[in-house]
């Protein structure tokens, strides 16, 4: 009788060690899936934060995707030390921060290591953070890089309002027709065209497409405008696949002539400084409002891309 006491004791102590590796085992998992999911809210809160800071200060980060994956270490540290009152060891270590196959999209990866006593789990991830959805906007910082040290700009709603400074950018590396965008506007936050393929914005009535397009500041994928990392950076062109807005010249009282020319309007045309890339365009006119006429200038590999009138 009194073995069989102790063979119970013992049976009743394993099952008690095993229900506690069970929750134990469950938490570590509902843990990790914590992190993995605020990973990514807090990565998108970085790359807003980044590109605030460079709007603010008009300086671009010396190695963009260096100094997005320390500062998104560091808050990673930050969150995952609060499970340590738990008597846990939570660790997200970011390997890797850099271009994803879709330019709307950073991507990085990561490993998560979750411990409790003698259970530990590990999980390595690649996720893609979107630029242009959720409840964080994330800006275009190159406008802010390329015009701060030739006149005040301002930001009004969503726009970036030029004043003078971009044609005074323009003028110091001896644009032609530099003042054709004196108050000129483009985008402040990344948005991504609906508009899909491109050549919808010109097989539409009055071209309402394109205006539409211009007025909510959509972006669109380009194989010459550069990436959202490298805009970081202050590059107006990269070797990545990124993407490219129209930068608006101000809306005139009358109209010009057919043959009107300036700086074509994609915003990796205006801002290369590279050498010869920023070319010509000829006026095109996509609006009256019986006051005034709102134009872009586009060169034809442009207007042929969004399915505009050829010259």
């Amino acid at each position: 009788m009194f073995i069989l006491l102790i063979v119970m004791v013992d049976v009743v102590g394993q099952e008690n060690e095993v229900q506690q590796s069970t929750l134990n085992s469950h938490e570590i998992l509902v843990v990790s899936q914590d992190v993995e999911v605020n990973s990514l809210i807090i990565g998108r809160e970085v790359l807003r934060d980044e590109s605030l800071k460079v709007i603010n200060s008009g300086h671009p980060l010396s190695n963009s995707r260096k100094e997005i994956k320390d500062e998104f270490q560091q808050r990673m540290d930050l969150f995952c030390s609060r499970y340590s009152a738990n008597g846990m060891d939570v660790k997200c270590e970011i390997l890797r921060v850099d271009n994803s196959y879709d330019p709307f999209s950073v991507e990085f990866k990561s490993k998560i290591t979750v411990e409790k006593g003698a259970l530990k789990h590990k999980l390595n991830m690649s996720h893609n953070i979107s630029l242009t959805n959720g409840s964080y906007p994330i800006y275009d910082p190159l406008p802010s890089i390329k015009c701060k040290t030739h006149g005040n700009m301002t930001i009004s709603g969503d726009r970036i309002c030029y004043g003078s400074s971009l044609a005074k950018y323009l003028e110091s590396r001896g644009v032609k027709n530099f003042k054709a965008y004196e108050n000129a506007t483009s985008p402040l936050s990344i948005k991504k065209c609906p508009y899909d393929p491109y050549i919808l914005h010109g097989n539409s009535k009055d071209l309402v497409n394109l205006k539409n397009c211009i007025e909510n500041g959509f972006y669109h994928e380009s194989s010459d405008g550069s990436c959202f990392l490298c805009r970081l950076e202050g590059k107006g062109v990269c070797p990545h696949y990124g993407i490219e807005t129209f930068i608006i010249p101000a809306p005139s009282i009358s109209l010009s002539n057919n043959s009107s020319k300036a700086p074509s309007s994609p915003d990796h045309v205006i801002f290369n400084d590279t050498g010869d890339g920023t070319y010509s365009g000829q006026e095109i006119l996509y609006f009256f409002d019986g006051k005034e006429y709102f134009k872009l200038y586009l060169d034809n590999s442009h207007r042929s891309k969004y399915g505009l009138p050829v010259c």
